[in-house]
């Protein structure tokens, strides 16, 4: 058995901050499938990505939720918001990742609730790296996507932020180094928790690490050893004429 509870910051804080929360069945919170990649290594934990819908008055706010793993059922309790000890900056989304860990192929029974006020009942799905979750006419959340697929080795997958238009070509050239180091990813269409692939190809980033202007995205399976991917890496960022914001996953750590 496994249980769990999550509480980022200096205290909890009601979802109504000065009453008891009074749940209507309109979505409040927003839960992704989630494989969180280690960054110094990248060992993959399943888990669930939780974010609230409305806005906390600065960042570094946490969602408090708990996890109980037992007998073939997995209960996810969502109670409210943690405040960080410093609240700076603007407002945002509370978020956490709530761990589940590595679960055998089979069929779970799921449930996810709301300060026990709302209880979603369904059952998760996993077969072979692949995630399923079944959650029929869900209340009080979102669920943006039902599937996840989890990634192979060897994938590499990021952005070189382009703020001007002195980066563009900088970036383009950053890509076209990259491709030498590089095939073709392979992947058939799904998301594949940090990103979605459309069927056409499209990648979009997911909310939790997408850039926030205007970005070359790359999605590639590396050919080449991890340190000629490092030695391009260093050389774009640390370029004195015009060095790049990156940001570089890969399934073997965060570069």
């Amino acid at each position: 058995m496994i249980c769990l509870s999550l509480a980022v910051g200096a205290c909890r804080v009601d979802d109504d901050e000065a009453n008891e929360p009074k749940f209507t069945g309109d979505p409040e919170y927003r839960v992704d499938l989630f494989e969180q990649r280690d960054p110094v290594d990248g060992t993959p934990t399943f888990g669930l990505w939780i974010e609230r819908l409305e806005l906390s008055e600065c960042e570094g706010y946490g969602v408090d939720a708990s996890l109980s793993v037992s007998n073939g059922k997995i209960e996810v309790s969502i109670f409210g918001v943690t405040k960080p000890s410093i609240c700076a900056g603007d407002s945002a989304a509370a978020q956490q990742f709530l761990p589940i860990g590595n679960l055998t192929d089979g069929v779970y029974e799921f449930s996810l609730s709301l300060r026990d006020v709302i209880v979603n009942q369904g059952s998760l799905t996993v077969t072979s790296g692949r995630y399923i979750l079944s959650l029929p006419n869900a209340q009080g959340v979102i669920v943006d996507n039902f599937v996840l697929e989890s990634l192979p080795d060897g994938i590499v997958w990021g952005y070189a932020s382009t703020p001007d238009e002195a980066s563009q070509p900088v970036a383009d050239n950053f890509i076209a180094d990259l491709k030498t180091l590089t095939t073709e990813h392979g992947l058939v269409p799904g998301f594949y928790s940090y990103f979605t692939l459309s069927g056409t190809g499209d990648i979009v980033f997911h909310r939790r690490v997408a850039p926030n202007g205007p970005s070359k995205l790359f999605l590639r399976r590396l050919s080449s050893s991890p340190d000629a991917l490092k030695s391009i890496l260093q050389n774009y960022r640390d370029s004195a004429q015009e060095p790049l914001n990156i940001k570089c996953w890969t399934t073997e750590g965060e570069l």
